[in-house]
């Protein structure tokens, strides 16, 4: 299966298979112990060398359902001599090669399967008991060439790739794609070969149809095959939409942070009543706004500009912004975090809280600390944004002064719709 994005491809089959691989060893552990169930069964003569038959396919099953649980692997690194073992599982995952517990499942079962028919089958089984097993071994063989067919290693991009937490070393080789592709019918010749053919009287007493059935079973691999790689197709497709919403959310994000901003900056450089302290304030904001964003879009937050967001994260950023000796001074109480603050207030609250702390760090402050909190007038809704630090303090009529940014801010606070008050203390 080849895509444009491969990448995603492989590391959809690596996750996917990790689950699989989680459920299918339980199923063949449950078909292991059914066979087991069913020796003391046979002619007693032959328990011995069912026994013996039985032992590599019942240590793949085992390893295999270790392999699976990396809680189980880290045992393996206390148990000596498995240092080399545990190398060899762990790393394996993604890769299509050849691994133990799929060697010994795969070549176990085909030599646990004589037991049951074939010209060395055992006799002393009934005709349920022989069904039973004969199911067994076809459940067991069907789940452990379904993990071969759609090991993640088929899937593996050219080159060695990075994709979250997954990392790929190339495709498989062409000789393990060529087995990929013998496999369904390969082993659907030897279950025929072993099933088929009255080889003993219990196994021609099992219903002809039966046996026919567990047969052509091994060939539904590819049909599993062909729906495991649609299902492929479809994530990629999901993944390449939801890169281009959030393309496009971000685009919306950088022109709300970024053109308006900008916009903003500039209308204040062509305005006859230039002032300094407003065009400083103005890009203070917008790198604000711009960290903010990019919190945003690392964390994979699904809030836009629009949504109630916590305080924190708008002040995480507008101390990020501030030269690293000054961050340290600067602290927002505990239970103002959490507080969710809507745009209009989260926009004004941004520009409070910029403004106040650079000012007072600036100042020489070695300790500000920030509080908001939120209260109720009668149906109205109060933001009290307060900024406490032990620099020299504002200056008398600070306010007073058109040139300085706490006056420009006190100003644009009065034209607000509601009642804003820059209040100094």
């Amino acid at each position: 299966m080849k895509s444009a994005r491969q990448d995603v491809v492989w590391a959809t089959a690596v996750r996917t298979l990790d689950a699989q691989h989680r459920t299918t060893t339980w199923l063949r552990l449950a078909c292991i112990a059914a066979l087991w169930a069913l020796l003391p069964l046979g002619d007693p003569g032959e328990r011995s060398r069912v026994a013996l038959q039985l032992l590599p396919v019942t240590a793949g099953a085992l390893l295999s359902h270790v392999h699976a649980r990396p809680e189980l692997l880290q045992y393996l690194a206390h148990v000596p001599l498995a240092g080399c073992l545990l190398g060899h599982l762990t790393g394996t995952r993604g890769h299509a090669k050849f691994d133990l517990p799929g060697v010994l499942e795969g070549g176990g079962i085909l030599v646990a399967s004589t037991v049951y028919g074939g010209k060395w089958a055992v006799t002393g089984y009934s005709v349920d008991e022989l069904s039973l097993a004969l199911l067994a071994v076809t459940v067991f063989t069907w789940s452990v060439f379904l993990n071969v067919v759609l090991d993640a290693g088929y899937y593996a991009p050219h080159g060695s790739i990075k994709f979250g937490t997954e990392r790929s070393a190339g495709p498989a080789s062409p000789l393990l794609n060529w087995l990929r592709h013998a496999i369904p019918p390969g082993v659907a010749m030897l279950v025929a070969l072993m099933f088929v053919p009255p080889w003993t009287p219990t196994l021609q007493a099992v219903p002809l149809a039966l046996r026919v059935i567990l047969v052509l079973s091994i060939l539904s691999l590819r049909l599993a095959w062909l729906g495991f790689e649609q299902v492929l197709a479809a994530c990629v497709e999901t993944v390449c939409d939801a890169e281009h919403a959030a393309r496009v959310k971000e685009a919306g994000e950088l022109h709300s942070t970024g053109k308006n901003a900008v916009g903003n900056v500039l209308n204040a450089l062509d305005s006859p009543h230039y002032k300094y302290s407003e065009v400083r304030s103005l890009l203070r904001n917008t790198l604000v706004q711009m960290e903010e964003a990019i919190r945003r879009a690392r964390s994979g937050s699904q809030l836009s500009l629009t949504d109630f967001q916590p305080l924190g994260t708008l002040w995480e950023a507008a101390v990020a912004v501030l030269p690293t000796a000054w961050r340290a001074r600067c602290t927002l109480d505990a239970e103002a975090h959490e507080l969710l603050l809507g745009p209009t207030d989260r926009q004004l609250v941004q520009r409070l809280i910029s403004d106040l702390v650079t000012n007072a760090v600036r100042a020489g402050a070695s300790s500000v600390r920030c509080s908001v909190r939120s209260t109720h007038a009668g149906r109205a809704l109060q933001i009290e944004v307060c900024v406490r630090d032990n620099g020299p303090g504002m200056p008398p009529g600070v306010l007073g002064d058109p040139m300085t940014s706490l006056a420009v801010m006190a100003h644009e606070l009065s034209l607000q719709r509601n009642p804003h008050v820059l209040a100094p203390r």
